[in-house]
């Protein structure tokens, strides 16, 4: 799995420059990579609560950038802890953190 990210594609759709899309895909991934350590604590505990939290800051970071595939994994999550109904949240976190961990810019 290879998420090479088209930052012109994301520039032209939000209209922002080339430079400033870098950035914020950079700001984006520093960011996911630290709500998905607290993300994976909160699956190991099954912290429905902190599930909902740092899918939900995922979910809309993703979105903002036009992330689909991160942005609905996230919400997924994010709607299945809400709902506190029962849901494979290791195997879904696991594909989660596929997706940000093979991002290439």
């Amino acid at each position: 799995m290879n998420n090479k990210i088209d930052l012109q594609t994301i520039a032209d759709e939000l209209d922002f420059d080339l430079e400033d899309v870098q950035m914020l895909v950079e700001v984006f991934l520093s960011e996911a990579k630290k709500n998905l350590d607290n993300l994976k604590k909160a699956v190991d505990t099954n912290n429905l609560e902190d599930i909902f939290r740092y899918a939900h800051s995922i979910k809309g970071s993703a979105s903002n950038l036009t992330l689909q595939e991160i942005s609905n994994t996230a919400k997924e999550m994010e709607d299945n802890a809400r709902k506190n109904t029962l849901f494979d949240y290791k195997t879904t976190f696991e594909t989660l953190k596929q997706f940000i961990d093979n991002i290439k810019i």
